[in-house]
């Protein structure tokens, strides 16, 4: 299921999976560059560290997925002279691993996955010495909820020199505060049958709560509907809730934050051209979802009256008559622009990260989905799982192999000596800003009008649109509002 949605093939995958709450493990991949002749580790060898935090949400995923295997990666590292060591690790998802109660901290901790990710950080900073790493250059690199999971990481005195971030920010997929969380942990006990209240009637407490939840079944936890938001009014997220506006304020880091840490020396922040497919693939399979360009039209006129709503319409040409397939593909093209391609861009204007390059992923995936019908498109995780190779990699088209090793030749650059792999990203307004991109034509830098101008525009439409929505604020309004109003809702 996880890997149709994103999509890729599923015929070399296995059956099942071992599901265990004994996750909190990682794997390291050596090259031979770290071994001696007997076949003993070479603690000398001082090789780049290349971490990765695998996505899924928050509540699905694993960094053994046959499509995250990165061996092609490190061969390629291996065959061009730049040996580097590869760790990719595993952390608590969905229920164990973000669900919360404020009034029960001490039983259900906030943000139990995102601790894990530090402790697998903090023993790779401890322990890669003894396997040759090279403890002061530890790059790391996450999609999706692994890209989200680095970005807050970035601010929070991290053990990383690095940071590759690609489709994930803090506002891709919103945090919930402390009371949001609490409402939710009483809605899934009582999914599993928890009392709330007592014989009397009177409210339980969530501490007592809490215990009948720990002693539950494991698998009726794990069968519980999605719990994967990480908690606001936290460490992570000093916010109520995250937005592009704060983001690009740069009020997402902890205060004082410059004083107390040393940010990280460079980063890149990606997105591909259609991360939204991942909700087409899935929304185009559920039955009860219909006539989406009714229900787009009617959320989109009614959050931002009339006029502005069928103006957005009409930059995604959607309009009433329109074909399921058709109305969802535009919907899902709007959510790729503001739910993450806008959300990047705040990202990389923020003034956080001393050297910041923007990334734009448009090599369209091959491997046949609903949204093959429609078109070709850079689709959300086949971006990661090109760079790191992956069980899939043989069946790309002949075409894309230059592409692939040119585009990891940059990455690795990045990796080992923080070689720049375009111009940094202009955060001060100016014209000429550049990025980095990664499509048929090969790998390039670009500048900012070809990234806003395509397509009639339609981006450099939209951004102007949601400036007069409400300024600095605009994107947010078109992203929360709207966008995952629809994808939530549908309605």
């Amino acid at each position: 299921m996880d890997a149709s949605n994103i999509p890729l093939p599923t015929d070399n995958l296995p059956d099942d999976e071992e599901q265990s709450e004994d996750c909190l493990n990682l794997s390291i991949r050596l090259p031979p560059t770290c071994l001696s002749s007997d076949g003993a580790l070479r603690s000398d060898a001082k090789l780049p560290v290349l971490v990765f935090i695998h996505g899924g949400a928050f509540f699905l995923g694993s960094a053994n997925r046959p499509y995250y295997d990165p061996s092609n990666l490190v061969l390629h590292g291996i065959q061009r002279g730049t040996p580097f060591i590869m760790v990719s690790i595993n952390y608590r998802l969905g229920v164990l691993g973000f669900m919360h109660s404020p009034s029960t901290s001490s039983l259900i901790p906030e943000n139990n996955g995102l601790y894990d990710q530090d402790l697998a950080l903090l023993w790779v900073k401890d322990n890669i010495a003894g396997f040759g790493g090279d403890v002061d250059n530890i790059t790391v690199i996450g999609q999706s909820a692994g890209g989200e999971s680095i970005s807050v990481k970035t601010t929070r005195s991290p053990v990383f020199k690095r940071a590759i971030a690609f489709s994930g920010t803090p506002v891709t997929m919103p945090s919930m505060t402390p009371s949001e969380h609490h409402a939710n942990f009483l809605s899934q006990a009582s999914s599993l049958n928890i009392p709330l209240k007592n014989s009397d009637g009177n409210e339980r407490s969530a501490t007592a709560i809490a215990n009948e939840f720990i002693a539950a079944d494991v698998q009726k936890i794990r069968e519980l509907a999605w719990v994967g938001l990480p908690c606001a009014n936290t460490e992570f997220f000093p916010v109520d809730k995250p937005s592009m506006e704060l983001t690009k304020r740069g009020k997402m880091a902890p205060e004082n934050w410059r004083q107390r840490f040393t940010p990280v020396e460079a980063q890149i922040v990606g997105s591909t051209t259609y991360d939204g497919g991942i909700s087409y693939n899935m929304m185009s399979r559920d039955p009860s979802r219909k006539n989406h360009a009714k229900a787009f039209e009617h959320i989109a006129k009614d959050m931002l009256g009339d006029e502005v709503g069928a103006e957005l319409c009409t930059i995604y040409g959607i309009k009433g008559g329109m074909s399921d397939p058709d109305a969802l593909q535009a919907v899902c093209l709007f959510e790729s622009d503001i739910g993450f391609f806008a959300a990047a861009m705040a990202t990389v204007e923020a003034d956080l990260i001393p050297k910041t390059y923007f990334q734009i992923f448009d090599l369209p995936n091959p491997f046949d989905a609903p949204i093959r019908k429609q078109g070709e498109f850079a689709t959300h995780t086949f971006d990661i799982v090109t760079l790191l190779g992956g069980v899939h990699e043989d069946r790309l088209p002949e075409s894309y192999t230059p592409i692939v090793s040119a585009w990891r030749d940059a990455i690795l650059d990045f990796v080992v000596s923080g070689k720049k792999p375009c111009e940094e990203y202009i955060r001060d307004g100016r014209e000429g800003r550049r990025g980095l991109m990664v499509n048929k034509d090969g790998v390039r830098e670009i500048g900012e009008e070809q990234w806003l101008d395509n397509d009639e525009s339609r981006r450099r439409r939209l951004f102007e649109l949601a400036q007069r929505v409400k300024g600095d604020a605009g994107c947010d309004v078109l992203w929360m509002d709207v966008g995952r109003r629809f994808l939530m809702k549908g309605e």
